[in-house]
């Protein structure tokens, strides 16, 4: 019932990072609350517990809708079956209306250790949490992971403490995911593969150096690489990427969208990737991001993993802009730790990819544009690029 629910809640010790102490969720119970006739509604696995929309990165935001069954799949309450158990307090920065931020409430009820909720995040703020709680597992999203490692905080503050860091959100470019594993030689450095439509089916993928660009393999659900109509294609084939879900999700009240996405307990990711021998994930772009560039397909993920490769670079975004004679050609967009031109890194870049792949435009900027869940929005880059005059580098306002 919902007083125990509730005294549950606080023995978890939920506490928000740098905000006003907690509310002591056992005084919480109301005595209104707790008459019976508040609570005669007759609640089923398959009801509606929950509409999330998605970050709208690639178009309109759409409403996805989850059952009470979607989000209890794969809770526990065995004290020897909690999660994160190598953890005393574990720590994210995950705006609460994410797919993500949702699964980190469902982990301060499930899980072992106590949760820290960073009410927002810049990178010595968060080392800092994590060296004064002694945190155990945190998680980013790859725009934050690779903040933490172009700010050098763990040469400043003791991670020592940290035995898993988690990615997700994006593919984590290989060269920020070998720095993270290099700077944190005590942690475990985990990318994690899933959408607010899919969820809770995901791969996982523990940062392998032989593997340095794979998101893994599934851990919960199943995988395949698909062609439009969706059947099955060999590995190592380019495909859609699709994921089905234990107990699948839907789109709420958009019956068009549900019959693209949806198909029976599968999910069109919106994804293209292969799988490779041994069954492992490596996806080659967005199916929205890819530019067709002249008689060329050109992979943003790799351009972006190449420029994170440069010492310099502590942020990258890649994306099509229109171009009179090949129809679309690749840009980007770099963040630089110290005083970079373009010049120098198309000299960089010119060793590393094809000429095609080269970004032209190409500028150094103050900061990428993000929305609330840290995800570069690529379109809003892409139009802010188009009313650029032509400079080498600039802000954005």
């Amino acid at each position: 019932d919902l007083p125990d629910l509730l005294a549950d809640c606080a023995a978890t010790a939920l506490v928000h990072a740098g905000a006003a102490p907690p509310v002591d969720c056992a005084t919480f119970a109301c005595a209104d609350l707790s008459a019976p006739e508040a609570f005669d509604a007759v609640l089923r696995p398959g009801d509606p517990a929950q509409i999330l929309y998605t970050s709208g990165t690639t178009g309109r935001p759409k409403g996805v809708r989850a059952s009470h069954a979607n989000l209890a799949y794969g809770c526990t309450a065995g004290p020897r079956r909690l999660k994160l158990a190598h953890s005393e307090h574990f720590l994210h920065a995950y705006p609460i209306g994410t797919n993500a931020g949702q699964t980190m409430l469902i982990n301060a009820l499930d899980a072992y250790p106590a949760a820290l909720c960073a009410t927002r995040f810049t990178p010595a703020r968060f080392a800092r949490l994590i060296e004064e709680h002694r945190v155990g597992t945190a998680f980013v999203v790859p725009a934050m992971a690779a903040e933490l490692l172009g700010a050098r905080v763990y040469e400043r503050h003791d991670l020592s403490s940290l035995r898993l860091l988690g990615s997700t959100g994006a593919a984590l470019p290989p060269a920020v995911a070998a720095g993270l594993a290099a700077a944190l030689p005590g942690a475990t450095i985990v990318n994690y593969y899933t959408s607010t439509e899919a969820a809770p089916a995901q791969t996982t993928m523990v940062y392998d150096p032989a593997r340095p660009d794979s998101v893994g393999r599934p851990t919960a659900g199943q995988l395949r690489i698909a062609d439009p109509d969706g059947n099955p294609v060999p590995a190592g084939e380019i495909g859609e990427v699709w994921l089905r879900c234990p107990v699948p999700r839907a789109y709420h009240g958009d019956a068009e969208a549900n019959a693209a996405v949806f198909r029976g307990g599968w999910v069109r990711m919106g994804d293209v990737g292969h799988l490779d021998a041994d069954g492992f994930l490596h996806l080659a772009d967005r199916a929205g991001d890819l530019v067709k560039s002249g008689g060329h397909k050109v992979s943003t993920l790799r351009v972006e993993a190449v420029l994170h490769e440069h010492p310099a670079v502590t942020q990258a975004a890649a994306f099509g802009v229109p171009h009179p004679v090949l129809g679309a050609t690749v840009a980007a967009a770099v963040v630089a730790r110290t005083e970079l031109t373009p010049v120098a890194l198309r000299a960089f870049l010119a060793t590393r990819l094809a000429p095609y792949e080269v970004p032209n435009p190409l500028r150094v900027v103050d900061r990428l544009p993000t929305n609330n869940a840290g995800k570069v929005l690529k379109g809003e880059l892409a139009r802010l690029f188009g009313k650029q005059d032509g400079s080498a580098s600039g802000k954005f306002d």
